[in-house]
């Protein structure tokens, strides 16, 4: 599977300027075509075409490229790009997604004193980053509430800002280029002729029908006492509130406030609290006798 930017050029490259082809029951030429580069970030339109029929009526295709492999429509997610993606709405959609699984998050370790599948020994968890995904991907993974307006938004990308939406075109501005109206799904493309990606194409509201759904996952992140670290300053879906309870560490999940609080913040607090009770990577398993019953732990068996 090709990277998705030889992917993207090989598209691209596909469309040659004054070539001529049948889309939609109409003939069309060529007249432009690009790939549009917003102000910053990116936008939903990998490839922009502007096309003429015989009539000379204009029209644009601003195409979404998915390649077969890609699990990710979104990863390492902050706030405010959750609510470019997702509208307004953004709270109460991450809120009322989440909440589906909250029993499986309190069923989750929160502290590893022995290694388990890829959790180090010694680690704390701080919460779980969130990921907008093409299918589910674990445990804490699910199926985002949206409607069907809102699946169009997210594909398309017409929640964007104004920057993101109004993208360049072979140098100039052109007001909404970077608003996707057309899918195309490939695997390979270096045996695809232009015609083969034509009929591939499909408007992005039949690919809604036909893929109701969009998922997201949550990653754990966890404080590694035994590098006293964490993977960075990562907002958090769900975080775990570090305390000193009846003179023990404990630890409550969080949902009120996804992607409000990042991983600095908790890892610091997780760290200040661990100092108080005297435990460093050296004696972390005296960890055992002042963890509070309520918190759930990993020992090798």
């Amino acid at each position: 599977m090709p990277k998705f930017t030889e992917t993207e050029k090989q598209v691209l490259d596909l469309f040659k300027l004054n070539t001529s082809f049948s889309f939609e029951g109409k003939k069309y030429t060529i007249i432009e075509r690009d790939k549009p580069r917003p102000s910053k970030g990116e936008c939903k339109t990998d490839v922009y075409v502007k096309l003429r029929d015989e009539d000379d009526e204009c029209r644009e295709l601003k195409i979404s490229i998915k390649q077969g492999n890609a699990e990710f429509l979104e990863n390492k997610i902050q706030y405010e790009r959750a609510k470019e993606i997702l509208g307004a709405d953004v709270d109460n959609i991450l809120k009322n997604s989440i909440s589906e699984l909250e029993n499986n998050f309190k069923q989750q370790e929160l502290v590893y004193f022995d290694g388990k599948g890829k959790t180090d020994p010694h680690s704390i968890k701080l919460g779980w980053k969130f990921e907008i995904m093409n299918k589910r991907g674990g445990k804490l993974s699910g199926a985002l509430k949206l409607n069907k307006n809102q699946v169009v938004d997210v594909y398309s990308g017409q929640q964007l800002p104004d920057e993101k939406k109004n993208a360049n075109v072979n140098d100039k501005m052109v007001i909404g280029s970077g608003v996707a109206n057309y899918m195309l799904c490939v695997e390979e493309t270096k045996d695809l002729s232009l015609n083969d990606v034509v009929k591939a194409l499909i408007p992005i509201e039949k690919y809604v029908e036909e893929h109701p759904n969009i998922y997201y996952a949550c990653k754990a992140l966890n404080f590694r006492s035994s590098e006293d670290k964490w993977d960075g300053d990562r907002p958090l879906s769900v975080y775990v509130d570090w305390t000193i309870k009846e003179g023990k560490l404990h630890g409550k999940l969080n949902f009120s406030e996804p992607l409000k609080k990042k991983a600095n913040e908790i890892g610091n607090n997780l760290k200040s609290m661990l100092e108080k009770l005297n435990i460093s990577e050296k004696n972390f398993d005296d960890l055992k006798e002042k963890l509070h019953n309520d918190v759930k732990y990993y020992v090798k068996e």
